[in-house]
C-alpha cells in the first residue's frame, strides 16, 4: 500500500458549463488510479472592444488608411425569452469607437484534486500530465453520457491561460494509505498560496505570430486578389476542406487537420471523375451507378487509374510519380493510421506535411489535362505552405467555438 506525503489540487476553467451538480466525486487517474474532481457553474463574460489598451494599429500596420469615424451611437441590450416567460440579458452592444459587445458566457472551474507520493512531484511536467488526462476522460464520458455540443477535450499543455497548482501537507505521510482513504482527507487538509512554496502557476503561451496569419500582403499579391474578385466565384468543397485544414493545423487539432486534407484530396477526385465520365456521354444515373458502391469506379485507386487512362497526357501519369509517392506516405497512410489505427497523436509537422503532400497532388492531378484544372487552384509556394508555422497560439483559443 502507497505512502502519500501531499495532495495537488488542480484548478482549471473551462469556456463551457458541465452539466453536473456542484458536488464532488471519484474519478480515474494514470498514475494512482482514482482521482476527486469538483465542478462548479458560473457565469463569466466575452468582451470585444473596437480599440485596445495594449496595441495600437500604427504598431502592427505600417498602412491604416483614412480614419474611419462611423460607429454605432447606443447601446443596446439583446435579450432571451424563456419558456416560463422570465426574459434573462443574452449580450450588451456598446457604442462608440471603444464600444463593441459584452457577452455572458457560462463556464465551469474544476477542482481536480491528485495523490502524491512525493511531495514535489507537483513541480514537474507529469502531474500536468496526469491532470488532462484524468480530465479528457470525464470530458469524454460526459461528453458521451449528454452529447453535449458545447463541450470538447482539452490540451493541457495548450487549453489554459492561467492553471493554478497547489499543495497541502498530507498527517502522518508515513501512514500507508489507498488513494481513496488519503482523497478522504481533502477537507481536513490546508492547501498552499505561496507561490514558489507550495503553489505554482501555469501561464498560457502567446506569440505576435499569431496576431496575423502572415505579413501584410506584396503588390503582386494585392493585383491578383483585385484582379479576380471582380468576378463571382464559388470555393470547391475541396478548397474548403483544405482551408479548414489549415485552420485546425494552427489550432494544434493536428489528427483532424490531416483527415481534412485526405477528404479534400478524396473529394476532388470524386468531382473530376464524374465530370469525366459525363464528357463520356454518361447520364448523371449511370455516374452514380458506376461510383457507388460495388460500381467500378467506387474505390480510389480505381478512380486514379480512371483519371490516368482519361488524361492521355504526354508527361508521366498520377499513379506512380513522386507526387503520388508522397502523398500515400505522408497523407494516405496517416490518416489510415488515425482513422483505423487508433492514433492520438500526430505532431505540427507531421500534420502539416501530410496537407503540403495533399496540395502537391491535387496540383499533380491537374497538371495531366487542361480540362481538370480548376477556376481557382493553388500553385508555386503556395503549395509548401510556407507562411504556416508552429506557434504559441492564443490565450483565446479554448474560448473560440
Amino acid at each position: 500500500m502507497p505512502q502519500f506525503q501531499a495532495i495537488a489540487h488542480v484548478l482549471w476553467e473551462l469556456p463551457f458549463p458541465l452539466r453536473l451538480p456542484p458536488h464532488a466525486f471519484l474519478a480515474w487517474e494514470p498514475d494512482e488510479e482514482i482521482a476527486l474532481c469538483d465542478p462548479r457553474p458560473l457565469i463569466g463574460e466575452l468582451v470585444w472592444k473596437r480599440s485596445s489598451d495594449l496595441l495600437t494599429p500604427e504598431r502592427l500596420f505600417s498602412d491604416l488608411g483614412p480614419p474611419n469615424n462611423i460607429f454605432p451611437q447606443h447601446d443596446y441590450i439583446l435579450t432571451a425569452r424563456l419558456a416560463s416567460g422570465e426574459e434573462i440579458p443574452t449580450a450588451k452592444l456598446t457604442q462608440g469607437p471603444n464600444g463593441g459587445f459584452v457577452e455572458p458566457r457560462p463556464y465551469s472551474i474544476i477542482n481536480l484534486f491528485l495523490c502524491l507520493r512525493i511531495k514535489q512531484d507537483y513541480t514537474t511536467p507529469r502531474l500536468l500530465e496526469r491532470a488532462g488526462l484524468a480530465l479528457n476522460n470525464i470530458l469524454d464520458i460526459y461528453r458521451f453520457v449528454t452529447m453535449d455540443p458545447l463541450a470538447r477535450s482539452v490540451r493541457a499543455d495548450l487549453d489554459s491561460y492561467y492553471t493554478i497548482v497547489s499543495i497541502a501537507d498530507i498527517p502522518e505521510p508515513t501512514k500507508e494509505r489507498t488513494s481513496h482513504e488519503a482523497l478522504s482527507l481533502i477537507g481536513k487538509l490546508s492547501f498552499g498560496s505561496k507561490i514558489g512554496e507550495n503553489r505554482l502557476h501555469h501561464i498560457g503561451l502567446n506569440s505576435f505570430e499569431d496576431l496575423l496569419a502572415g505579413v501584410v500582403l506584396q503588390p503582386e499579391v494585392v493585383r491578383l486578389f483585385v484582379s479576380i474578385v471582380k468576378i463571382q466565384h464559388s470555393l470547391e468543397l475541396f478548397h474548403q476542406l483544405f482551408l479548414e485544414a489549415v485552420r485546425r493545423l494552427k489550432r494544434g487539432e493536428h489528427p483532424f487537420a490531416v483527415l481534412d486534407a485526405q477528404s479534400a484530396f478524396e473529394s476532388f477526385i470524386a468531382v473530376l471523375t464524374s465530370e469525366t465520365l459525363r464528357d463520356q456521354g454518361m447520364t448523371p444515373v449511370a455516374i452514380e451507378a458506376e461510383m457507388a458502391l460495388g460500381g467500378k469506379l467506387h474505390l480510389l485507386q480505381h478512380r486514379l487509374r480512371h483519371l490516368d487512362r482519361f488524361a492521355k497526357s504526354p508527361a508521366s501519369p498520377f499513379l506512380g510519380s513522386t507526387e503520388e509517392t508522397n502523398w500515400r506516405r505522408d497523407l494516405y497512410d496517416v490518416r489510415n493510421r488515425i482513422v483505423h489505427g487508433g492514433v492520438r497523436s500526430i505532431s505540427f509537422d507531421e500534420a502539416r506535411v501530410a496537407i503540403i503532400a495533399g496540395l502537391h497532388a491535387v496540383a499533380a492531378v491537374q497538371a495531366l489535362n487542361p480540362s481538370f484544372c480548376r477556376k481557382m487552384n493553388w500553385s508555386g509556394n503556395y503549395l509548401d505552405l510556407p507562411h504556416i508555422h508552429q506557434t504559441a497560439g492564443r490565450l483565446s483559443r479554448l474560448w473560440e467555438r
